[in-house]
């Protein structure tokens, strides 16, 4: 059996790099609460932002201390189902959530809207026409007219493959044209789309030797990606997964098992001088990592709030760190 069987239902975060066949990854559950609502010892978003200071219009501040580091992570409010919930992926003004859940017995992409950013999300709903069968890792453009996604199908080119699905305005909430991505799908396993702001970039996870390693593709929504290759210098000694890059591209977060981390699954970070240099340095984000599952999902514009999808009460949630001033 591969090392990537030991997590649950890892397949939902594009962890299971193997068959689906070979490795049964769906007939394995999390633990699931009994109730819909969040762990009684798990702080909420709207809880830790009861003292956190505002602007006028109640959202949080334009800017926080970058060399300060991130706070504990807490659920964020209006997401928590009974069942597993992660891949968390946000429109640039946070207001506009992307997801997958198993709520409904299966893995779906749903959608969810607030309208602040310390507000709980609200109407959450199964997004229209992408999803069959099971899907994940959703990715919207920053124009929130492309949706990116993580599924086993059919029609795809090989083990899992990643998708793509257009609108053509962001008043609906319907996708259609679904097909696969084209020039970064192969016969191994391609998970974890992130389709970097400036759109000239899609970072998502390729198995290569029975190891997930992280990948990144250049060119355009609109013309593909092309020239798919490893981020040959954050290649490590197991398994790389989860990419996020920053807004300005200088920071990419990541999930890895590699030494040094906190125990399963860890969110790691590193640096770069210019989109043109290789990532450099790279570190556990310490204050975010515990003994538990901890991925990075997104990261907001500003650089001030980290999401992830982490097991650390239990169950699959989705999270959310925040810098302080």
């Amino acid at each position: 059996m591969a090392p990537w069987s030991r997590w649950r239902s890892a397949i939902w975060f594009g962890l299971a790099l193997v068959s689906i066949s070979a490795c049964n990854v769906f007939d394995r559950e999390l633990p699931v609460v009994d109730r819909p609502d969040a762990p009684s010892d798990a702080t909420s978003s709207t809880d830790a932002a009861l003292d956190a200071p505002t602007d006028t219009a109640g959202d949080p501040p334009l800017t926080c201390d970058p060399t300060k580091p991130f706070g504990t992570a807490v659920l964020v409010d209006g997401l928590t189902s009974s069942s597993e919930d992660g891949s968390l992926r946000l429109s640039p003004d946070e207001k506009t959530a992307y997801f997958f859940s198993a709520r409904s017995g299966h893995q779906l992409l749903y959608t969810a809207s607030r309208s602040r950013v310390f507000d709980p999300f609200d109407h959450v709903a199964v997004l229209a026409n992408v999803n069959t069968g099971n899907q994940y890792n959703p990715s919207i453009t920053a124009d929130g007219l492309t949706l990116f996604f993580a599924s086993f199908r059919a029609e795809g080119v090989g083990d899992n493959d990643i998708y793509q699905a257009t609108r053509s305005t962001t008043a609906t909430p319907d996708f259609g044209d679904v097909h696969p991505a084209p020039n970064v799908n192969t016969l191994s396993s391609e998970v974890q789309p992130y389709v970097a702001h400036d759109g000239t970039t899609l970072y998502f996870n390729r198995t290569v030797a029975s190891r997930a390693t992280l990948f990144r593709a250049t060119g355009s929504v609109a013309g593909g990606f092309r020239n798919a290759g490893a981020i040959t210098e954050l290649v490590g000694p197991l398994n790389d997964s989860d990419p996020v890059p920053s807004a300005d591209g200088l920071t990419l977060f990541w999930s890895s098992d590699r030494p040094n981390g906190a125990g399963d699954l860890d969110v790691w970070q590193a640096q770069r001088p210019t989109t043109s240099d290789p990532f450099q340095n790279p570190a556990p984000v310490v204050s975010v990592n515990t003994a538990g599952l901890d991925a990075p999902s997104d990261i907001s514009a500003n650089g001030c709030r980290l999401y992830m999808t982490s097991t650390r009460n239990g169950r699959t949630g989705i999270y959310v760190a925040t810098r302080p001033q």
